[in-house]
């Protein structure tokens, strides 16, 4: 988003774990759409909410071939990043409160990144048409 609004230095590393999974998708599938990604990152947002809460889902997917390869890296790189603890730091932390209170789990902390990506997602494509977000990320991050 704008350089007033950067994300705090806790989502960091993981927004440009996801983003740049994005990019990749994104070479390997040009078709890709802004408007996609940001349906893609509201359906994570929404799935990662619901599971912060006890209840049991499968996994997001898509009949579109094009969403779903990004669906499926996507979790893909969640799954590395649990594997190797990378996000564990920012769970029950009292130094790190949005809303005022500790991030209460893992999934609680994807649904909080998701969101600012839904967010971005939202923000670039309308500053720069339909592809402005896929643009602007693949200008910074290496795919």
């Amino acid at each position: 988003m704008s350089r007033s609004n950067s994300p705090p230095e806790y989502l960091m590393s993981c927004l440009f774990s996801i983003e740049q999974t994005v990019v990749v998708t994104y070479k390997a599938y040009p078709q890709l759409h802004d408007k996609e990604v940001e349906e893609i990152y509201k359906l994570f947002k929404d799935f990662f909410q619901k599971l912060s809460k006890g209840k049991e889902l499968y996994d997001p997917s898509s009949s579109r071939t094009v969403k779903q390869a990004l669906i499926e890296a996507l979790l893909q790189a969640l799954d590395a990043r649990e594997e190797f603890g990378i996000d564990d730091e920012y769970i029950l932390n009292e130094e790190i409160q949005p809303g005022g209170a500790p991030i209460p789990n893992l999934e609680a902390f994807y649904a909080l990144f998701f969101k600012r990506l839904e967010e971005s997602t939202r923000f670039w494509r309308k500053e720069g048409g339909r592809p402005g977000y896929l643009k602007f990320i693949s200008g910074y991050l290496p795919g």
